[in-house]
């Protein structure tokens, strides 16, 4: 019981260090998965699929989001800069997401390719 109490405690912990991944959800818009002052991102056009959720920088979204990113929603009040890589690494993937920006589908050639992200309070690229 103990080492199973301590799987689950690691398990918690590490969700707690990755955001929240999301089970699919039916969205008719950004606003019924993604609370105010987060960012989301979704696994497929128009805010559909697993999501990716969190209000501070992931250097990697987890194995179970990697390169899936679709569509997204900026609800903080800072700029959201997305990575190829984790770590922060392999350039901008595009300019910095503004607050409040959102795009139910990424440009054909960034479509699935976050690992990461920064949020900060000014725009990097």
């Amino acid at each position: 019981m103990r080492s199973r109490l301590m799987a689950l405690t690691g398990v918690s912990a590490v969700v707690l260090a990755v955001g929240t991944i999301q089970a699919p959800a039916v969205s008719a818009s950004p606003g019924d998965d993604c609370r105010g002052g987060w960012f989301c991102a979704w696994e497929h056009y128009n805010y559909q699929g697993s999501y990716v959720t969190t209000n501070h920088s992931l250097s990697y979204v987890g194995d179970r989001f990697n390169d899936k990113a679709t569509s997204y929603w900026n609800r903080t009040t800072w700029y959201v800069t997305l990575y190829p890589d984790a770590g922060y690494r392999g350039g901008c993937m595009m300019n910095s997401i503004a607050p409040g920006a959102a795009s139910p589908l990424l440009p054909a050639h960034l479509n699935d390719k976050m690992s990461s992200y920064t949020i900060t309070p000014g725009a990097l690229c």
